[in-house]
């Protein structure tokens, strides 16, 4: 077996926006794809908190909600009149709350696909005016759609639903590449802060009778192995890498 190390990743003349940058997954891909040299402009609602995450990683902080259509055309219009156009736009933005469907409110069920269908759509929609026909839409979506995981499921018909869209956008633009990143658990992230942790062990009880894989990556693990195979498809850009799967190696 070789010893020799992995080529680092190379993103250097690439342009990415990020949006869902502050915290979790984005962050951590924003750290990897700075650091392989990447230009990376980084959106969030949390600007203050944003703006100190960019200056120490190099990057540029774009306030702005995602889920309102304003705000996402005029950040794909500031980092691509930043950048001088768009390259990559990842969606990172994720929410989901744990409550049984029979008490699943209104408001959760609003607040889950606000952000994690619409505001995904309208980041792709803005971001698309930005591109030429290598560029890339990627979102992060979610293993437990194909798990149904019991207590979460509002979560999981959200990622489902965004889903579809993505297929939506492939067959509405067959001349550019969509990109859905099926992704497991990992950690150290904020997304378990609005969860309502009050119901954790019975998620994780019900999750462990459905036999539902608890393997846990770390999330900068997930930031430099998502920056390299997005490498990838960019450097490739005559194959359609239609989806990545990252999940953590069972113990």
């Amino acid at each position: 077996m070789s010893t020799e190390s992995s080529p680092p990743v190379e993103l250097v003349d690439r342009r990415i926006l990020v949006v869902g940058a502050s915290s979790g997954i984005g962050a951590a891909f924003v750290k990897a794809a700075a650091a392989a040299g990447a230009t990376v402009c980084a959106s969030a609602r949390r600007l203050d908190q944003l703006r100190s995450f960019c200056a120490e990683v190099g990057a540029t902080a774009l306030g702005g909600d995602a889920t309102v259509p304003a705000d996402a055309k005029r950040v794909a219009d500031e980092a691509a009149a930043a950048m001088g156009g768009i390259d990559l736009m990842l969606y990172a933005a994720g929410y989901g709350v744990l409550q049984p469907l029979a008490d699943t409110d209104p408001d959760t069920w609003l607040g889950v696909y606000e952000v994690n269908v619409i505001g995904a759509n309208l980041a792709a929609g803005a971001a698309l005016r930005h591109m030429d026909r290598n560029g890339i839409n990627a979102f992060v979506s979610s293993r437990t759609v194909e798990d149904a995981n019991a207590i979460f499921a509002s979560y999981a018909a959200s990622k489902a639903a965004l889903d579809q869209c993505i297929r939506g956008w492939r067959v509405e633009h067959p001349d550019r590449r969509f990109i859905r990143v099926v992704m497991g658990n990992c950690q150290p992230t904020e997304f378990a802060e609005h969860m309502n942790m009050d119901l954790l062990g019975d998620a994780l009880g019900a999750w462990g009778a459905q036999a539902i894989p608890s393997g846990m990556m770390h999330v900068d693990d997930v930031g430099k192995a998502l920056a390299g195979a997005l490498a990838v498809a960019m450097d490739h850009p005559d194959i359609n890498s239609s989806e990545i799967k990252l999940d953590a190696r069972e113990a």
